[in-house]
């Protein structure tokens, strides 16, 4: 299938059919995606397409996900497999999209939204692209979270909105604050790979 921002509809539709919400949010993502590509000279249509997809991997039960990428061979570290295998769902919906769609036809453009779908959740192996930033920011401040943002986080996706220009390294740090927070304020374990992300 060609990689096309109509096609990318289709794709979630038919993965996430079953839940409305899911699909909302991705839609809601993809508009924050959008501005924040238009901002960083990224390419807005493979922003859009990557955020519509970014959850298709949640369209499968964590046995699912476990069991698909042990058998692509998908590198996982420990907190994925042993503390929150729905982690695994960024990493999961990589593979789902490289099943959907045709690389011959554009093999840059397939592999930039593929790492973007599965650097989504927390970082990878590579250093992020700015389409990978791009997406974790906007799945991370889409405005339904709202309820969990502290005020340096409302700031953030108050900016965005207004097309205010900020590097967009020190959005991903008031992220990863962010997450670290609610995860100690829970008593929860944060998911370590979101340390590596401004270091690699």
């Amino acid at each position: 299938m060609e990689i096309t921002i109509k096609n990318a509809k289709k794709i979630l539709k038919k993965y996430l059919k079953d839940n409305i919400e899911r699909q909302y949010h991705s839609i809601r993502v993809a508009k924050i995606a959008k501005i924040l590509a238009q901002e960083n000279n990224e390419i807005v249509e493979d922003a859009i397409i990557a955020a519509l997809l970014h959850d298709i991997g949640k369209s499968m039960t964590q046995k699912e996900m476990l069991s698909l990428c042990t058998a692509k061979g998908t590198l996982m570290y420990d907190f994925e497999i042993f503390q929150v295998i729905n982690s695994l769902h960024g990493k999961a919906g990589a593979i789902i999209f490289e099943k959907e769609f045709d690389r011959k036809s554009n093999p840059e453009k397939f592999d930039r939204i593929k790492q973007a779908i599965a650097y989504h959740v927390a970082g990878g192996e590579e250093k992020m692209s700015t389409l990978d930033k791009i997406i974790y920011i906007a799945d991370s401040i889409e405005p339904e979270k709202g309820k969990r943002y502290n005020k340096e986080e409302k700031i953030l996706l108050t900016k965005i909105k207004e097309g205010k220009k900020i590097d967009i390294d020190e959005y991903i740090e008031i992220i990863i604050k962010g997450k670290k927070r609610r995860a100690k304020e829970k008593e929860m374990d944060y998911n370590p790979m979101i340390d590596n992300i401004l270091e690699l």
